[in-house]
């Protein structure tokens, strides 16, 4: 959560627990100029282009360093050179996603997740994969599927609370309960078709022959993307990925082998000249879950960019989600949820609002929670026939109004009352303490010895990934004995430290 208004607080957008999937995607001659008049016109593909990017921003927040970014920039710059859209101001940057993905929005916005860099292991990959994504801009690929749907852009930002409101207590408690897991309208998943996909695939093999780069990279990042599927066990029903718009299978990676066997390919000019050159570029990239999102310690929620904490009751459920952190019990017979509701200092402005919605009882005025301004009350609504009964908090803090809720069944309010209000009552400043426990994985390198495992290199560097992941990561085989000198990618646990 960042705030582009002031440097005194974080934006009041949403908690960025969040899964984008999007299309990997380019086409084998180039189609930009003569689809032109058959899709919407580039004006306002230009125009809805940043108003997406603007919503990436403030859902998912951009990664990396600025050196990492200003790298991946420029060999996207380079690519751009063969679009036959070139004339458009291509923006190259890195998402905050943990999963490895990456996509491009109208006018050309391009991403590339933390994730997927993690996982590759030469600059041809990651030429490859970018150039995939100018295909996309230049093959209009989002702009055709806006005359299709009223969908504009193949973006999906997930609310993450993993069904929890929209099951708990009521089927529809979650649209219920002023606007837990509300997200833009206007974020909607793309799905690309088989024809798109290949078109996607050869024009950013073109572009990365063209630049010195190696065209069948693509295959080897379609191969990392499998292990790491495989690795997984299958997908995450609650979370999008790669694989619901990017069908990576074998046959798909031997095609572009195939293809890539057939071009031309320009004289190397790399910039960074070898793997060991590239790896060394993504030292220190977070893996997995970012602190800056909030981290649960046991079951506390600690926010250190924002600079508060709650503590949810104990065995209780807890997902940090989009736009809202939820907890809920085993029995799913109650739910609590935390959000930011407003900008402003007077937490009773946001009461009245509500006031004139649902009505409030046991209205408290004046209060102090742990020395913030605050206004309690309670709330009865009836759901497709049943009777629901709302606690709700409104907490004024650093320039923003937060909002604890909680939620069950009137037959089951004297049960849980107590519990709600004791959550609400825990909302603080963390403490001195409490931050210092907040830590996060980040990707640090390892120099192999002569003779050594990855599984010998994890266990010395302490590694956070399993054998097998980390195997996965840096492309080689588990039991095999290194040469010595090798960087070999793990994941260590550190403390949090916010970027500057």
């Amino acid at each position: 959560m960042r705030d582009d208004n002031a440097p005194r607080r974080k934006r009041a957008a949403a908690f960025l627990w969040v899964a984008i999937a999007l299309g990997l995607v380019a086409c084998a001659a180039d189609p930009g100029a003569r689809r032109t008049r058959r899709v919407m016109s580039e004006e306002d593909e230009i125009k809805l282009g940043a108003e997406a990017a603007q919503q990436v921003e403030q859902y998912m927040g951009l990664s990396g360093s600025p050196e990492l970014n200003a790298y991946v920039d420029r060999i996207g710059q380079r690519l751009v050179k063969h679009s036959s859209r070139r004339h458009l101001v291509h923006e190259f940057h890195v998402v905050d996603m943990a999963e490895p993905n990456a996509f491009a929005l109208p006018g050309g916005h391009i991403y590339v997740s933390r994730g997927l860099l993690a996982i590759m292991n030469s600059e041809d990959e990651l030429a490859a994969v970018l150039g995939h994504e100018i295909g996309h801009v230049a093959g209009r690929h989002s702009a055709k599927q806006q005359t299709k749907s009223r969908g504009w852009i193949p973006v999906q930002i997930l609310a993450g609370i993993g069904g929890a409101a929209a099951s708990v207590v009521s089927p529809n408690l979650g649209a219920a309960v002023a606007g837990i897991g509300q997200l833009p309208a206007s974020l909607v998943l793309a799905s690309y078709s088989r024809k798109q996909e290949k078109e996607a695939d050869r024009l950013g093999q073109q572009y990365a022959a063209a630049e010195g780069w190696d065209p069948a990279a693509l295959s080897a990042t379609m191969d990392a993307l499998t292990r790491e599927q495989e690795l997984a066990g299958g997908r995450d029903p609650k979370q999008l990925s790669f694989f619901d718009t990017h069908p990576t299978t074998p046959e798909r990676a031997r095609e572009g082998r195939e293809y890539a066997s057939t071009l031309s390919v320009a004289p190397a000019d790399r910039i960074a000249v070898d793997r060991t050159a590239f790896v060394n570029r993504l030292d220190g990239l977070v893996v997995g879950p970012s602190a800056k999102a909030g981290v649960f310690l046991d079951h506390r929620f600690v926010h250190p960019e924002m600079g508060f904490a709650l503590t949810f009751p104990e065995s209780w459920k807890y997902e940090n989600g989009a736009t809202a952190v939820v907890a809920y019990p085993e029995s799913q017979s109650a739910v609590l949820g935390l959000q930011v509701v407003a900008e402003g200092d007077d937490p009773a402005t946001v009461a009245d609002e509500i006031a004139t919605q649902v009505e409030l009882l046991e209205r408290s005025e004046g209060k102090k929670i742990n020395g913030l301004r605050a206004v309690t009350a309670n709330a009865r609504i009836v759901q497709e026939g049943q009777e629901l009964a709302l606690s709700l908090t409104w907490i004024a803090k650093d320039g923003l109004i937060y909002q604890v809720l909680g939620a069950t069944t009137s037959t089951r309010w004297a049960e849980y009352r107590s519990v709600f209000e004791a959550t609400a009552a825990s909302f603080r400043r963390p403490s001195k303490s409490e931050l210092a426990e907040v830590q996060e994985n980040h990707l640090r390198l390892v120099t192999a010895t002569k003779g050594e495992t990855l599984g010998e290199v994890a266990k010395r560097a302490q590694s956070q990934w399993s054998v097998e992941k980390v195997a996965a990561a840096n492309a080689m085989s588990a039991d095999e004995r290194l040469a010595g000198g090798e960087a070999i990618k793990v994941s260590k646990r550190e403390p949090y430290t916010p970027e500057p």
